[in-house]
């Protein structure tokens, strides 16, 4: 029976500790001493250093306050400015000897300090505290690691990712076009939206010179596209869609780097796509044109264009 009273009692005082917020006070000391003191002045206390340090070691989370105090002895020779230095100087000293013989990490410990008015060896103080309450630290930390990561967002970002990349694609085109002035190699990129709606640019050159006579001169030119569409395809089961979009075309002078002849207006049409790598292209194209040397173009209607181009197609789209 009296082993069993003493083993309870022995796991008392080992469990107080962490039970309660530990606290240590260590007083009278000597005047005038502030950052450097006989270290057998801590020796009474090294029993609740060690338990304190054991504490600090085993939860890394827990932090001490160390406080050091000075009393009103005035200094007259310094006008009491002394006694600031000396509250921190105490308080440096125990955050140093529970580096050095303790080995406490020091981000654990914090260091403040006060002034006492009062005279008197319990005013020359250090104090030092624990402030969290351990008794539930591992269990609750053991819950937290036993939880599932939310995963939610991480999910709906992919399907969001998933849904783009099954939907939508990417067209490359190369062909040749005719224009107002003739025929022009030409290529095209499209982001596609479910093999239904494209929306394409359309870029072309001639790798030809042609001529023109300008003010008594010939000049060689070349021809160049640009334009963008917006084609939609509005039936699933038939490969005809519906263009709109604008298409300028230019004849350049080689010598100039200027237009001499210069087209531009919205086109309208249809496309139909005979094999699954080629498309045929009408569209109907109420232009104005332009001369080098006019002001002002001038509408010639009933302007046709025709496009034949070769295409494969890159990510989704279904």
């Amino acid at each position: 029976m009296l082993r069993i009273v003493l083993s309870i009692i022995g796991l008392i005082i080992l469990l107080a500790p962490v039970a309660c917020p530990q606290e240590i006070l260590i007083t009278d000391f000597p005047l005038g001493v502030g950052g450097t003191i006989n270290p057998d002045f801590f020796k009474p206390y090294y029993p609740q250093l060690q338990v304190l340090a054991d504490t600090l070691q085993k939860y890394s989370l827990a932090r001490a306050v160390i406080v050091g105090s000075a009393d009103g002895t005035r200094y007259e020779s310094d006008n009491d400015a002394k006694n600031p230095g000396l509250a921190l100087g105490r308080a440096h000293v125990l955050r140093n000897l529970l580096i050095t013989e303790f080995h406490v990490d020091s981000t654990q410990l914090l260091i403040q300090s006060t002034d006492v008015h009062a005279q008197g060896g319990q005013y020359r103080f250090v104090s030092i505290r624990v402030d969290r309450e351990l008794e539930e630290m591992d269990t609750r930390l053991d819950t937290l690691a036993q939880q599932p990561i939310v995963q939610r967002p991480i999910t709906e970002v992919r399907e969001i990712t998933n849904y783009l990349t099954e939907n939508m694609g990417l067209r490359l085109s190369a062909g040749v076009s005719s224009s107002p002035f003739g025929g022009i190699p030409i290529v095209t990129g499209a982001v596609v939206w479910k093999k239904a709606v494209f929306i394409e640019g359309v870029v072309g050159h001639t790798f030809w010179s042609n001529s023109y006579r300008f003010e008594g001169a010939s000049l060689d030119t070349w021809r160049r596209m640009a334009g963008g569409q917006l084609t939609i395809y509005p039936w699933k089961r038939t490969a005809v869609g519906i263009v709109g979009g604008w298409i300028r075309v230019e004849e350049i002078s080689q010598k100039y780097y200027a237009f001499v002849k210069l087209s531009e207006g919205p086109v309208l049409g249809v496309r139909v796509t005979p094999h699954r790598h080629a498309t045929i292209t009408g569209l109907y194209n109420p232009a104005r044109h332009r001369v080098a040397g006019d002001r002002i173009s001038k509408p010639k209607n009933g302007q046709f264009i025709v496009t034949i181009t070769l295409h494969v197609d890159v990510g989704g789209g279904k």
